[in-house]
Protein backbone atom coordinates (compact mmCIF):
# COMPACT_ATOMS: atom_id res chain seq x y z
CA UNK A 1 0.00 0.00 0.00
CA UNK A 2 1.57 3.26 -1.14
CA UNK A 3 1.71 6.09 1.41
CA UNK A 4 1.48 9.69 0.24
CA UNK A 5 2.97 12.36 2.50
CA UNK A 6 1.08 15.58 1.73
CA UNK A 7 1.85 19.26 2.25
CA UNK A 8 -1.44 21.20 2.00
CA UNK A 9 -1.75 24.26 -0.22
CA UNK A 10 -3.03 27.12 1.92
CA UNK A 11 -0.86 29.76 0.26
CA UNK A 12 -3.56 32.15 -0.91
CA UNK A 13 -5.54 31.87 2.31
CA UNK A 14 -2.46 32.66 4.40
CA UNK A 15 -0.76 35.25 2.18
CA UNK A 16 -3.48 36.69 -0.03
CA UNK A 17 -2.22 39.46 -2.30
CA UNK A 18 1.42 39.14 -1.21
CA UNK A 19 1.70 35.41 -1.99
CA UNK A 20 3.97 36.16 -4.94
CA UNK A 21 6.56 37.81 -2.67
CA UNK A 22 6.77 34.94 -0.20
CA UNK A 23 8.87 31.83 -0.53
CA UNK A 24 7.77 28.41 -1.65
CA UNK A 25 9.80 26.48 0.89
CA UNK A 26 11.26 23.01 0.68
CA UNK A 27 9.15 20.79 3.04
CA UNK A 28 12.16 19.44 4.92
CA UNK A 29 10.30 17.90 7.87
CA UNK A 30 7.76 16.22 5.60
CA UNK A 31 10.53 14.85 3.37
CA UNK A 32 12.45 13.40 6.29
CA UNK A 33 9.27 11.91 7.74
CA UNK A 34 8.48 10.30 4.37
CA UNK A 35 11.94 8.79 4.18
CA UNK A 36 11.01 6.60 7.15
CA UNK A 37 8.44 4.78 4.97
CA UNK A 38 10.00 2.84 2.06
CA UNK A 39 8.37 3.47 -1.30
CA UNK A 40 6.37 6.46 -0.08
CA UNK A 41 5.74 9.59 -2.18
CA UNK A 42 5.81 13.27 -1.23
CA UNK A 43 3.01 15.40 -2.68
CA UNK A 44 3.72 19.08 -2.12
CA UNK A 45 0.42 20.69 -3.09
CA UNK A 46 1.85 24.21 -2.78
CA UNK A 47 4.91 23.61 -4.95
CA UNK A 48 2.94 21.61 -7.51
CA UNK A 49 0.10 24.13 -7.58
CA UNK A 50 -2.55 21.54 -6.69
CA UNK A 51 -6.02 22.35 -5.44
CA UNK A 52 -8.18 19.66 -3.84
CA UNK A 53 -9.34 18.30 -7.20
CA UNK A 54 -5.74 18.12 -8.37
CA UNK A 55 -4.75 16.31 -5.19
CA UNK A 56 -7.50 13.72 -5.65
CA UNK A 57 -6.38 13.12 -9.24
CA UNK A 58 -2.74 12.83 -8.17
CA UNK A 59 -3.48 10.35 -5.38
CA UNK A 60 -5.71 8.36 -7.71
CA UNK A 61 -2.95 8.08 -10.31
CA UNK A 62 -0.52 6.96 -7.62
CA UNK A 63 -3.04 4.40 -6.32
CA UNK A 64 -2.27 5.66 -2.83
CA UNK A 65 -3.86 3.71 0.00
CA UNK A 66 -2.75 5.90 2.91
CA UNK A 67 -2.18 9.60 3.35
CA UNK A 68 -0.15 11.48 5.95
CA UNK A 69 -0.22 15.25 6.50
CA UNK A 70 2.40 16.99 8.60
CA UNK A 71 0.55 20.20 9.41
CA UNK A 72 3.51 22.51 9.58
CA UNK A 73 5.92 24.62 7.59
CA UNK A 74 9.54 25.56 8.05
CA UNK A 75 8.68 27.38 11.28
CA UNK A 76 6.83 25.68 14.15
CA UNK A 77 4.15 28.36 14.38
CA UNK A 78 2.96 27.21 10.95
CA UNK A 79 1.42 24.12 12.51
CA UNK A 80 -1.23 26.40 13.98
CA UNK A 81 -1.91 27.95 10.58
CA UNK A 82 -1.89 24.63 8.69
CA UNK A 83 -4.33 22.78 10.95
CA UNK A 84 -7.39 23.99 9.03
CA UNK A 85 -5.85 23.10 5.66
CA UNK A 86 -4.86 19.65 6.93
CA UNK A 87 -8.40 18.89 8.05
CA UNK A 88 -9.71 19.95 4.63
CA UNK A 89 -7.29 17.52 2.96
CA UNK A 90 -8.48 14.70 5.20
CA UNK A 91 -12.12 15.43 4.41
CA UNK A 92 -11.64 15.66 0.64
CA UNK A 93 -9.39 12.62 0.35
CA UNK A 94 -11.70 10.55 2.52
CA UNK A 95 -14.83 11.53 0.62
CA UNK A 96 -13.36 11.16 -2.89
CA UNK A 97 -11.08 8.15 -2.48
CA UNK A 98 -11.94 6.54 0.84
CA UNK A 99 -8.34 6.97 1.97
CA UNK A 100 -7.57 7.28 5.65
CA UNK A 101 -5.50 10.37 6.39
CA UNK A 102 -3.27 10.82 9.44
CA UNK A 103 -2.60 14.37 10.62
CA UNK A 104 0.41 15.28 12.75
CA UNK A 105 0.67 18.82 14.11
CA UNK A 106 3.77 18.13 16.21
CA UNK A 107 7.04 16.66 14.97
CA UNK A 108 6.46 12.87 15.12
CA UNK A 109 10.07 11.77 14.60
CA UNK A 110 13.61 12.75 15.56
CA UNK A 111 15.15 14.77 12.70
CA UNK A 112 18.64 14.18 14.04
CA UNK A 113 18.26 10.48 13.28
CA UNK A 114 16.60 10.86 9.87
CA UNK A 115 19.70 11.03 7.66
CA UNK A 116 20.32 13.17 4.59
CA UNK A 117 17.61 14.86 2.56
CA UNK A 118 16.55 12.93 -0.56
CA UNK A 119 15.96 15.80 -2.98
CA UNK A 120 14.70 13.45 -5.69
CA UNK A 121 11.41 13.15 -3.79
CA UNK A 122 10.25 16.68 -4.65
CA UNK A 123 10.16 18.99 -7.73
CA UNK A 124 13.20 21.10 -6.87
CA UNK A 125 12.58 23.54 -9.74
CA UNK A 126 9.35 24.64 -8.06
CA UNK A 127 10.89 26.10 -4.88
CA UNK A 128 11.34 29.87 -4.73
CA UNK A 129 13.17 32.18 -2.31
CA UNK A 130 11.60 35.21 -0.62
CA UNK A 131 11.81 38.34 -2.75
CA UNK A 132 14.37 39.97 -0.41
CA UNK A 133 16.58 36.86 -0.29
CA UNK A 134 17.07 37.09 -4.05
CA UNK A 135 17.85 40.80 -4.21
CA UNK A 136 20.90 41.38 -6.40
CA UNK A 137 20.86 37.81 -7.75
CA UNK A 138 19.74 36.31 -11.04
CA UNK A 139 17.65 33.42 -9.74
CA UNK A 140 15.32 32.52 -6.89
CA UNK A 141 15.86 28.72 -6.81
CA UNK A 142 15.52 27.80 -3.16
CA UNK A 143 16.40 25.07 -0.70
CA UNK A 144 16.83 24.48 3.02
CA UNK A 145 18.61 22.42 5.63
CA UNK A 146 19.11 22.56 9.40
CA UNK A 147 21.93 22.31 11.93
CA UNK A 148 19.84 22.06 15.11
CA UNK A 149 16.31 21.67 16.39
CA UNK A 150 14.35 23.60 19.03
CA UNK A 151 15.91 26.57 20.83
CA UNK A 152 17.99 27.18 23.96
CA UNK A 153 15.90 30.24 24.91
CA UNK A 154 12.36 30.71 26.28
CA UNK A 155 10.62 33.74 24.75
CA UNK A 156 7.07 34.29 26.04
CA UNK A 157 5.46 34.55 22.60
CA UNK A 158 7.19 31.49 21.12
CA UNK A 159 5.79 27.96 20.72
CA UNK A 160 8.77 26.10 19.27
CA UNK A 161 9.23 23.66 22.12
CA UNK A 162 5.59 22.67 21.87
CA UNK A 163 6.23 21.65 18.27
CA UNK A 164 9.58 19.88 18.68
CA UNK A 165 8.79 18.18 21.97
CA UNK A 166 12.41 18.57 23.02
CA UNK A 167 15.05 21.08 23.97
CA UNK A 168 17.87 22.42 21.82
CA UNK A 169 19.95 19.73 20.12
CA UNK A 170 22.53 19.98 17.36
CA UNK A 171 22.98 17.89 14.23
CA UNK A 172 26.23 16.40 12.94
CA UNK A 173 27.97 19.31 11.14
CA UNK A 174 29.09 17.01 8.33
CA UNK A 175 25.47 16.16 7.53
CA UNK A 176 24.66 19.86 7.17
CA UNK A 177 27.52 20.37 4.72
CA UNK A 178 26.41 17.34 2.67
CA UNK A 179 22.85 18.69 2.47
CA UNK A 180 24.21 22.00 1.17
CA UNK A 181 26.42 20.20 -1.34
CA UNK A 182 23.42 18.24 -2.63
CA UNK A 183 21.40 21.44 -3.01
CA UNK A 184 24.18 23.10 -5.00
CA UNK A 185 24.43 20.02 -7.24
CA UNK A 186 20.73 20.53 -7.91
CA UNK A 187 21.34 24.12 -8.99
CA UNK A 188 20.27 25.72 -5.69
CA UNK A 189 22.43 28.34 -3.97
CA UNK A 190 19.73 30.38 -2.15
CA UNK A 191 19.38 28.39 1.06
CA UNK A 192 17.57 28.80 4.34
CA UNK A 193 19.16 27.47 7.51
CA UNK A 194 15.95 26.39 9.25
CA UNK A 195 17.28 26.47 12.82
CA UNK A 196 15.22 28.50 15.27
CA UNK A 197 18.58 29.96 16.25
CA UNK A 198 21.57 29.16 14.06
CA UNK A 199 23.88 32.06 14.89
CA UNK A 200 24.99 31.13 18.37
CA UNK A 201 28.60 31.01 19.51
CA UNK A 202 29.12 27.30 20.20
CA UNK A 203 31.41 24.56 18.82
CA UNK A 204 28.69 22.95 16.66
CA UNK A 205 27.94 26.16 14.77
CA UNK A 206 31.63 26.90 14.32
CA UNK A 207 32.08 23.38 12.89
CA UNK A 208 29.27 23.91 10.36
CA UNK A 209 30.78 27.22 9.28
CA UNK A 210 34.27 25.75 9.03
CA UNK A 211 32.93 22.83 6.99
CA UNK A 212 31.10 25.09 4.55
CA UNK A 213 34.11 27.40 4.23
CA UNK A 214 36.33 24.40 3.42
CA UNK A 215 33.82 22.87 0.99
CA UNK A 216 34.66 25.12 -1.93
CA UNK A 217 30.97 26.11 -2.16
CA UNK A 218 30.86 29.26 -0.05
CA UNK A 219 31.46 31.81 -2.82
CA UNK A 220 28.32 30.58 -4.59
CA UNK A 221 26.10 30.36 -1.53
CA UNK A 222 23.45 32.83 -0.43
CA UNK A 223 22.37 31.44 2.96
CA UNK A 224 20.12 33.14 5.48
CA UNK A 225 19.69 32.18 9.11
CA UNK A 226 18.16 33.32 12.40
CA UNK A 227 20.28 35.10 15.02
CA UNK A 228 19.98 36.87 18.35
CA UNK A 229 21.56 40.11 19.42
CA UNK A 230 23.14 38.42 22.45
CA UNK A 231 24.56 35.31 20.72
CA UNK A 232 26.95 36.60 18.05
CA UNK A 233 30.57 37.69 18.21
CA UNK A 234 32.87 39.32 15.64
CA UNK A 235 34.72 36.00 15.19
CA UNK A 236 31.49 34.08 14.57
CA UNK A 237 30.20 36.70 12.12
CA UNK A 238 33.44 36.51 10.15
CA UNK A 239 33.19 32.71 10.02
CA UNK A 240 29.56 32.83 8.92
CA UNK A 241 30.33 35.19 6.07
CA UNK A 242 33.21 32.93 4.98
CA UNK A 243 30.72 30.03 5.01
CA UNK A 244 28.38 31.74 2.52
CA UNK A 245 25.92 33.21 5.00
CA UNK A 246 24.86 36.56 3.53
CA UNK A 247 21.75 37.37 5.58
CA UNK A 248 21.03 37.16 9.33
CA UNK A 249 17.55 37.71 10.75
CA UNK A 250 17.62 39.23 14.24
CA UNK A 251 14.67 39.14 16.63
CA UNK A 252 14.84 42.72 17.89
CA UNK A 253 11.09 42.78 18.56
CA UNK A 254 10.63 46.08 20.43
CA UNK A 255 12.34 49.45 20.55
CA UNK A 256 11.34 49.76 24.20
CA UNK A 257 13.89 48.02 26.40
CA UNK A 258 11.47 47.32 29.26
CA UNK A 259 8.95 45.67 26.92
CA UNK A 260 11.66 43.58 25.28
CA UNK A 261 12.94 42.36 28.63
CA UNK A 262 9.40 41.67 29.83
CA UNK A 263 8.81 39.32 26.89
CA UNK A 264 11.80 37.25 28.07
CA UNK A 265 13.51 38.18 24.82
CA UNK A 266 16.68 39.40 26.45
CA UNK A 267 18.14 42.13 28.58
CA UNK A 268 20.21 43.61 25.76
CA UNK A 269 19.96 47.38 25.35
CA UNK A 270 19.15 49.40 22.26
CA UNK A 271 22.79 50.46 22.24
CA UNK A 272 23.77 46.79 21.98
CA UNK A 273 21.27 46.31 19.15
CA UNK A 274 22.88 49.18 17.26
CA UNK A 275 26.38 47.78 17.84
CA UNK A 276 25.48 44.26 16.68
CA UNK A 277 23.66 45.42 13.55
CA UNK A 278 26.65 47.60 12.65
CA UNK A 279 29.03 44.73 13.42
CA UNK A 280 27.01 42.38 11.20
CA UNK A 281 27.02 44.79 8.29
CA UNK A 282 30.76 45.36 8.76
CA UNK A 283 31.25 41.60 8.37
CA UNK A 284 29.57 41.78 4.95
CA UNK A 285 26.25 40.24 6.07
CA UNK A 286 22.89 41.84 5.33
CA UNK A 287 20.43 42.25 8.19
CA UNK A 288 16.76 41.32 8.45
CA UNK A 289 15.25 43.03 11.46
CA UNK A 290 12.20 41.37 13.01
CA UNK A 291 9.96 43.77 14.93
CA UNK A 292 6.66 43.24 16.74
CA UNK A 293 3.80 45.54 17.64
CA UNK A 294 1.15 44.77 20.23
CA UNK A 295 2.92 43.48 23.31
CA UNK A 296 0.55 43.72 26.27
CA UNK A 297 2.33 46.85 27.54
CA UNK A 298 2.44 48.50 24.10
CA UNK A 299 0.75 51.80 23.34
CA UNK A 300 1.11 54.24 20.46
CA UNK A 301 4.25 55.74 22.01
CA UNK A 302 6.13 52.47 22.52
CA UNK A 303 5.15 51.18 19.08
CA UNK A 304 6.51 54.40 17.59
CA UNK A 305 9.75 53.77 19.50
CA UNK A 306 9.97 50.38 17.78
CA UNK A 307 9.46 51.85 14.33
CA UNK A 308 11.95 54.66 15.00
CA UNK A 309 14.59 52.13 16.06
CA UNK A 310 13.92 50.04 12.95
CA UNK A 311 14.43 53.06 10.70
CA UNK A 312 17.57 54.09 12.57
CA UNK A 313 19.10 50.63 12.19
CA UNK A 314 18.47 50.69 8.41
CA UNK A 315 18.25 46.92 8.07
CA UNK A 316 18.27 45.79 4.46
CA UNK A 317 14.93 44.14 5.14
CA UNK A 318 12.47 44.44 8.00
CA UNK A 319 9.57 42.22 9.03
CA UNK A 320 6.83 43.96 10.98
CA UNK A 321 4.52 41.62 12.86
CA UNK A 322 1.61 41.92 15.23
CA UNK A 323 2.26 39.99 18.43
CA UNK A 324 0.28 36.76 18.09
CA UNK A 325 -0.82 34.38 20.83
CA UNK A 326 0.22 30.98 19.50
CA UNK A 327 -1.13 27.95 21.37
CA UNK A 328 1.73 26.36 23.29
CA UNK A 329 3.30 29.70 24.25
CA UNK A 330 3.24 31.40 27.64
CA UNK A 331 1.76 34.46 25.99
CA UNK A 332 -1.22 32.40 24.79
CA UNK A 333 -1.90 31.21 28.33
CA UNK A 334 -1.66 34.76 29.64
CA UNK A 335 -4.01 36.18 27.02
CA UNK A 336 -6.50 33.38 27.54
CA UNK A 337 -6.46 34.04 31.29
CA UNK A 338 -7.21 37.71 30.57
CA UNK A 339 -10.28 36.67 28.59
CA UNK A 340 -8.97 37.98 25.26
CA UNK A 341 -10.88 36.85 22.15
CA UNK A 342 -8.18 34.76 20.48
CA UNK A 343 -7.90 33.46 16.90
CA UNK A 344 -9.43 30.08 16.16
CA UNK A 345 -9.10 29.29 12.44
CA UNK A 346 -5.67 28.75 10.92
CA UNK A 347 -5.70 31.80 8.64
CA UNK A 348 -6.57 34.00 11.62
CA UNK A 349 -3.00 33.36 12.82
CA UNK A 350 -1.46 34.19 9.41
CA UNK A 351 -0.03 37.71 9.51
CA UNK A 352 -0.54 38.49 5.82
CA UNK A 353 -3.94 36.85 5.44
CA UNK A 354 -7.01 39.03 4.89
CA UNK A 355 -8.51 36.87 7.67
CA UNK A 356 -5.72 37.64 10.18
CA UNK A 357 -7.16 38.35 13.64
CA UNK A 358 -4.85 40.61 15.67
CA UNK A 359 -5.03 40.50 19.45
CA UNK A 360 -5.22 43.65 21.61
CA UNK A 361 -2.79 45.13 24.07
CA UNK A 362 -3.83 46.59 27.41
CA UNK A 363 -4.32 50.00 25.79
CA UNK A 364 -5.00 49.36 22.09
CA UNK A 365 -7.43 47.28 20.08
CA UNK A 366 -6.14 44.58 17.79
CA UNK A 367 -7.32 46.58 14.78
CA UNK A 368 -5.41 49.66 15.95
CA UNK A 369 -2.23 47.58 16.27
CA UNK A 370 -2.73 46.06 12.83
CA UNK A 371 -3.28 49.49 11.29
CA UNK A 372 -0.07 50.74 12.89
CA UNK A 373 1.85 47.71 11.59
CA UNK A 374 0.67 48.24 8.03
CA UNK A 375 1.47 51.95 8.19
CA UNK A 376 4.91 51.14 9.63
CA UNK A 377 5.64 48.86 6.69
CA UNK A 378 4.80 51.62 4.22
CA UNK A 379 6.81 54.25 6.10
CA UNK A 380 9.88 52.02 6.30
CA UNK A 381 9.97 50.81 2.71
CA UNK A 382 9.15 54.16 1.09
CA UNK A 383 11.73 56.10 3.10
CA UNK A 384 14.06 58.00 0.75
CA UNK A 385 17.21 57.25 2.76
CA UNK A 386 16.38 53.54 2.85
CA UNK A 387 15.78 53.41 -0.91
CA UNK A 388 19.05 55.24 -1.59
CA UNK A 389 20.90 52.69 0.58
CA UNK A 390 19.27 49.83 -1.31
CA UNK A 391 20.20 51.33 -4.65
CA UNK A 392 23.83 51.47 -3.55
CA UNK A 393 23.76 47.91 -2.19
CA UNK A 394 21.65 46.07 -4.76
CA UNK A 395 20.98 48.37 -7.71
CA UNK A 396 18.06 50.19 -9.24
CA UNK A 397 16.26 46.96 -10.17
CA UNK A 398 15.88 46.06 -6.51
CA UNK A 399 14.56 49.53 -5.70
CA UNK A 400 11.98 49.13 -8.46
CA UNK A 401 10.93 45.83 -6.87
CA UNK A 402 10.60 47.46 -3.46
CA UNK A 403 8.46 50.24 -4.91
CA UNK A 404 6.23 47.63 -6.56
CA UNK A 405 5.98 45.77 -3.25
CA UNK A 406 4.66 48.86 -1.47
CA UNK A 407 1.88 49.22 -4.07
CA UNK A 408 0.26 45.98 -2.87
CA UNK A 409 -2.56 46.49 -0.41
CA UNK A 410 -3.11 43.48 1.89
CA UNK A 411 -6.62 44.58 2.75
CA UNK A 412 -9.12 46.39 0.55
Amino acid sequence: MLTAFIKPNAKMDQYGKVAGLSAIELPVWLMLFAQSVPGSVVVDMEAEGLDHAGLVARLGSLKAGRAVVLATGSHPSAHVQQAEAAQAVRRVVGEALGITTEIHDRLPFDPLKAGQLDLARVPMVKYRAHNWHGWGRDDLAYGATFASISCPFHCDFCCVKDFYGSGYRQRDPGAVVEDVRALVENGVTNIKMMDELFAIDNPGVHAVCDGLAASGLADRLNIWAYARIDTVTPVLLKKMRAAGIRWLAYGIESGNEAIRAGAAKGAFTNARVRDVVAMTKAAGIHVVGNFMFGFWEDDSVTMRQTLDLAKELACEYANFYCVTAYPGSRFYDEMKARGVDLPAAGAEYAQMSPRFKPVPSAKLSGRDILAFRDAAFMEYFTDAQYLAMMARSFGDGTVAGIRAMTKIKIRG
